[in-house]
């Protein structure tokens, strides 16, 4: 029995091994021929995407930054101008220990001039540990819990790294003014990536200095000697529009470095960080230069070779020019000066104008004048025009009459009572007719009489609830009223992006908390703030018919002459239109026209004829007295919107003097004539 069992399992063994190793050998078989296959594949197939693959894997592409475009005037004045200068600089390859970095700076300090310098406690430890000798001597002195983990692991290098910092006594270094000098080149040289290029902060180099750098080259690794620059803004009434940039220690603003990246720049390069200068970036910011780095099989920088020598940037020409724009401010400093001295403008914070083509949306000038009330220094704000809110007062309510005829609430030149305004003996909302008792006024002079009276029930008709004396209020549709007369109001650019080309303008200030009172008192612009900038696409939309233009500062995008200047046209700046406002021919004419009575009405009760005497052209306007308090007195904002010549429009103004305490003033109207003349003279309109 047991000898025929041992017979069986022989014969079971002797056939199964051969079948095994025939199915192993098949299995290898097959994996060869898979692998023959797929290097065909390669080798043959793909043979130069893969060549292409090998080839890019042992370069590196790295781009510098060039020489900045250039921002001018309408005229062609230049705003900013770049100075150009030879520096040192520093190219890092990906084998350059911070240790040979530190050799290379001790041979530069001779050839360069180093003003004196503040060296942070960080920037002496990491020099001193530069040397590998030192540093292994110093983390050899570390506890060992500074150096391994819990379970005897090796912590990574960086933290070793901050271990040993923090075991080093920087008074211990004792460092010379000399030695803090090469301290100073070692960390800029440090800081910069591998194969990276970044300039090194020296005193301006001579002509001696630049000569013997470069002819010491062989004896210093990567340094050598390039055009750097300088941005310099001018002293023009324009200048904080213009903007900033960056320098090049500061490189990429923090927040947005991540963005800067992805499109291609490097940490250390200059971008513009405020208006202008960061509004049109792409721009501005010079083609970039390209080197291409080849590695050897080792990963060691074999050559260098220049792929594009970069380009200076575009240049921007505005539709702003500077005198228009210093005429305008010299008009501003004229009248707040003269307010000053009579006592009205004590508590005000200055003066506001914007004035722009209401066709094309271009900015022909804005221009601030802000007072200090402590100090009673006045000094240039332009942006104060697109930064700053005011209550505007009257001069909202032709936007007013477009809410009513949009929700019903009045149709066409309609005829209401202008009788005093009151509920359960609160004090009266009056105009200008209650001290004679009530009166019928149609819509248009409602403009021309400013009747806050009309724009108060025009507000109730809003709400379902027609006035009657002492009535009882229903509130159930105060807020979808307050919505309509809002949303009205932002089609003409009051509380809505103006959409002008520069960060950070104000949307004006709308509360989403607000009492019925706050409702009414809206209607005829005491309640919302605005910004003068968005009263002046007020004042262009209705001079244009009802199209809201964007406003534009750039004209266009020009190229550069031979000297570097301003050259051809690239690309104009378009007129933008945002929006049309919801409103009839008829009754967009009925508010021009009122505009117009405003200024050349005949009645004793027109607000605006100020405006008319002296004036060179014909010009419709809307004039506001907004209510306020300054230094515990009564005050008022005194604004004026205004287009000319009143039948063919080419210029829309606002202007904004807030907290005059000259209860009766009309500055602002002569300053809005002034600077329509101002115009007129220097562009003669028809």
């Amino acid at each position: 029995m047991r000898e025929n069992m041992s017979k069986k399992i022989r014969k079971f063994d002797s056939h199964s091994i051969p079948r095994r190793l025939n199915l192993l050998f098949g299995i290898v078989i097959l994996l060869f021929m898979g692998l023959i296959v797929r290097l065909g594949y390669m080798q043959v197939v793909h043979k130069h995407f893969y060549t292409k693959k090998l080839a890019t894997a042992s370069k590196t592409k790295v781009t510098t930054s060039s020489v900045r475009g250039q921002i001018y005037d309408a005229s062609g004045k230049p705003l900013v101008e770049n100075t150009t200068k030879q520096v040192v600089s520093f190219t890092r390859s990906n084998k350059m220990t911070a240790e040979k970095i530190k050799k290379i700076a001790q041979k530069l300090l001779p050839f360069v001039s180093i003003p004196n310098v503040k060296i942070t406690d960080q920037q002496q430890i990491d020099y001193y540990l530069a040397d590998s000798e030192i540093y292994k001597k110093v983390v050899n002195r570390l506890p060992k819990n500074k150096k391994y983990s819990s379970d005897g692991n090796r912590l990574a290098e960086s933290k070793i790294y901050k271990n040993a910092v923090k075991s080093v006594d920087v008074a211990e270094l004792n460092y010379s003014d000399e030695d803090k000098k090469t301290i100073y080149l070692f960390s800029q040289m440090n800081a910069i990536a591998n194969f990276e290029t970044g300039n090194i902060r020296t005193d301006d180099l001579s002509a001696d200095q630049i000569a013997t750098i470069a002819s010491s080259s062989k004896d210093l690794s990567g340094i050598s000697i390039t055009t750097s620059w300088d941005r310099k803004v001018l002293d023009t009434s324009l200048a904080s529009i213009v903007g900033s940039v960056s320098s090049e220690k500061a490189g990429l603003p923090a927040e947005e470095v991540n963005a800067y990246l992805k499109k291609g720049y490097s940490l250390n390069d200059r971008v513009g960080t405020s208006y202008l200068e960061k509004q049109y970036e792409s721009t501005l910011q010079g083609k970039r230069a390209v080197k291409e780095i080849n590695l050897d099989k080792n990963g060691n920088m074999e050559s260098v070779k220049n792929i594009s020598n970069g380009s200076k940037g575009n240049n921007l020409k505005l539709t702003l020019d500077l005198a228009f724009q210093n005429g305008v401010e010299d008009i501003l400093k004229r009248y707040f000066t003269a307010e000053l001295a009579s006592g009205h403008a004590t508590h005000s914070e200055g003066v506001y104008a914007v004035a722009m083509n209401p066709k094309t949306g271009a900015i022909l000038a804005m221009a601030g004048l802000k007072h200090n009330i402590d100090t009673g220094e006045l000094t240039a704000d332009s942006l104060g025009t697109i930064m700053n809110n005011f209550v505007p007062g009257s001069v909202v309510k032709g936007a007013t009459l477009t809410a009513g005829w949009g929700s019903g609430a009045i149709t066409g030149n309609q005829v209401l009572t202008d009788q005093p305004i009151s509920f359960g003996g609160s004090s009266a909302i009056t105009s200008w007719f209650t001290q004679y008792g009530a009166r019928q006024i149609t819509a248009l002079e409602a403009l021309e009489y400013s009747s806050n009276t009309y724009m108060v029930q025009l507000a109730l008709n809003m709400m379902g609830t027609p006035y009657s004396p002492n009535m009882t209020i229903d509130l159930k549709n105060l807020n979808s009223s307050m919505d309509k007369l809002r949303k009205t109001f932002a089609q003409y650019g009051l509380g809505a992006s103006t959409g002008i080309d520069l960060p950070s303008e104000s949307e004006g200030y709308t509360p989403k908390k607000y009492t019925f009172a706050n409702y009414l008192t809206n209607a005829f612009g005491q309640f919302d703030n605005y910004t003068p900038m968005q009263l002046a696409q007020y004042a262009a939309t209705v001079a244009n018919g009802g199209t809201r233009i964007a406003p534009h500062l750039v004209e266009g995008i020009y190229d550069n002459n031979e000297k570097g200047g301003l050259g051809k046209l690239i690309e104009g700046k378009a007129t933008k239109e945002l929006n049309k406002v919801d409103i009839s021919k008829d009754n967009m004419e009925l508010i021009r026209r009122g505009f117009y009575q405003v200024v050349h009405g005949t009645s004793g009760f027109t607000t605006g004829r100020t405006l008319s005497q002296g004036e060179a052209v014909p010009i419709s306007a809307k004039t506001g007295t907004a209510e306020t308090f300054a230094g515990g007195k009564e005050a008022i904002n005194t604004n004026v919107v205004a287009y000319a010549p009143s039948n063919n429009p080419q210029i829309a103004v606002a202007v904004v003097f807030p907290h005059n305490t000259n209860l009766s003033s009309t500055v602002s109207h002569s300053i809005t004539r002034d600077i329509i003349n101002l115009y007129h003279q220097q562009h003669p309109m028809n």
